[in-house]
């Protein structure tokens, strides 16, 4: 019988422990470093008598012992033997390790169902720490608030707005109108209402859904063609719906360059980054899965944010191509506690007036 080693292992050290992991069978062991050694003699079909009476100073029997054990667990399988879906997703993932790892090592995770349960597990939360801020204010910063009219329409055609929406890379040169911006920004990021949770408190809500209503993605926005706003960078307070001027002057370079060197980003109105402040999530689901939640926030918002620009008659975009370096010294941020995860932005389409949509025959249902 011959072994190789899975290709799905992971090793560090946590704390004085040194954890290793076979992340698709999800077994974890604690071991000493010499394991890792062993493991390494199976990065080819071996057979446990060879490398058992060839292991350094340790004893043939006490090492196919070791051995035997890593087969049990995974760690090690059979050559020529029955597959199983462990060894099969190397090739399905190709060389993205670490997204492999992490798709893995964070799926299945059981959550409390009955109301007693997550009641239990809330107050266990609100002992360990304080519920994080659920607002960002940059104080003494000049305030630009949004028009008390910025909510969108009722009667805003939806499924206009679904059929007419594409990416835009093209733009006109004429400025958006402050009160659309207005409404785009309030329409994607402000606070709609509020919810009386409990053990929480209030809770924000708005358009877009969070989990837990944690609400994490901030909105910057860099804006250099608006109608009665001078161009610089602004932060969008939620809670006062308005813009914080953080920085004055035109920053479209800088744009370009925080879009990963995207020139035609340029030719737009304003672009918007999004970031997310960690604690707010992890404070409440302190498990490695939440991390995927910033990103699922981020994406809701994006589609309404594209879905509102397009009803103004904009030309919307988004686009996951960022220099999170540059983003961060820009903004200020340290990367750790709020870091960027998307970016979006608009301007006055190229071909305003001509729907590049073909009409069909159907009501959207």
């Amino acid at each position: 019988m011959r072994l190789r080693r899975s290709p799905n292992i992971v090793a560090y050290w946590d704390g004085r422990h040194f954890v290793m992991e076979e992340f698709v069978r999800r077994r974890r062991i604690t071991a000493l470093p010499v394991v890792a050694t062993l493991l390494q003699r199976f990065d080819r079909p071996r057979s446990i008598h060879t490398v058992a009476r060839s292991f350094g100073s340790y004893s043939p029997a006490s090492v196919a012992r070791e051995i035997r054990r890593l087969l049990g667990l995974g760690f090690l399988s059979r050559v020529g033997g029955r597959r199983d879906d462990g060894d099969d997703v190397f090739g399905a993932w190709k060389g993205c390790f670490a997204a492999r790892y992490y798709h893995f090592a964070t799926s299945n995770v059981r959550y409390p169902t009955d109301e007693e349960g997550r009641g239990r597990y809330i107050q266990d939360r609100l002992q360990a720490a304080p519920q994080p801020r659920l607002f960002k204010d940059y104080v003494g910063r000049p305030r630009f608030p949004l028009a008390d009219d910025a909510r969108p329409p009722a009667d805003m055609a939806l499924g206009a707005a679904l059929s007419e929406r594409r990416t835009a890379r093209e733009f006109a040169r004429r400025a958006v109108s402050f009160p659309d911006l207005a409404r785009i920004v309030f329409g994607t990021w402000g606070q709609t209402g509020s919810v009386d949770t409990g053990l929480l408190g209030k809770l924000v809500l708005k358009t877009s859904p969070s989990a837990g209503a944690r609400h994490p993605i901030e909105c910057y926005l860099l804006a250099w063609n608006i109608e009665k706003l001078r161009p610089g960078l602004y932060h969008y307070s939620v809670r006062g719906n308005c813009l914080e001027r953080m920085r004055a002057g035109d920053l479209r370079r800088c744009a370009v360059r925080m879009a990963a060197g995207q020139g035609w980003i340029q030719r737009s109105a304003f672009m918007c980054v999004m970031t997310a402040v960690a604690d707010r999530v992890f404070w409440k689901y302190p498990t490695s899965d939440a991390y995927r939640l910033f990103f699922l926030d981020a994406g809701h918002l994006a589609q309404t944010f594209v879905l509102l620009a397009t009803a103004r008659g904009l030309g919307a975009y988004t686009t996951a191509a960022m220099d999170e370096r540059m983003i961060q010294t820009t903004l200020g941020l340290d990367g750790r506690s709020e870091f960027p995860v998307y970016i979006c932005g608009a301007g006055a389409r190229a071909d305003a007036g001509v729907s590049r949509v073909v009409s069909v025959n159907h009501r959207l249902r």
